[in-house]
């Protein structure tokens, strides 16, 4: 199954996702989770919705065995107070624009990194979809 043929699962999920996130399976939160990070990136995921639900991107990056881009967000949530971005995306970019010019260099680097290994991401997202028979509506 391509992700075209899953778009209506995905929009299921999504709508589920932003309504009642905890309805979610866990295969589920894996791609509501793992899927904007690959159309957006690791600074996206901090400075949009995203990072409301960042440990659990990180444990999903994870379980699809990408412990180097879950090393990579947390390089990021260490800049934040308390190591943790906060959930609240206004305050979550309150916080952001405190440091980002000071660490931009760093945020390059990382979003680099991260770019050089999506297309591996996505295909591992992808199979996952099509393991977990997720993406059949």
């Amino acid at each position: 199954m391509t992700r075209e043929e899953a778009q209506i699962a995905w929009e299921k999920i999504v709508d589920i996702g932003f309504s009642n996130y905890e309805r979610l399976s866990k295969d589920q939160k894996v791609w509501f989770n793992i899927e904007p990070l690959t159309l957006g990136g690791i600074i996206d995921h901090y400075i949009n919705h995203g990072a409301d639900y960042n440990q659990d991107t990180i444990d999903a990056l994870q379980y699809l065995g990408f412990q180097d881009m879950s090393e990579l967000m947390q390089k990021v949530n260490n800049l934040y107070k308390n190591g943790q971005p906060p959930i609240d995306k206004d305050e979550r970019n309150e916080q952001w624009n405190t440091w980002c010019n000071k660490y931009e260099v760093l945020l390059e680097e990382i979003d680099n990194k991260f770019w050089v290994k999506a297309k591996d991401l996505e295909n591992a997202l992808l199979k996952h979809i099509n393991s977990t028979r997720i993406g059949i509506t």
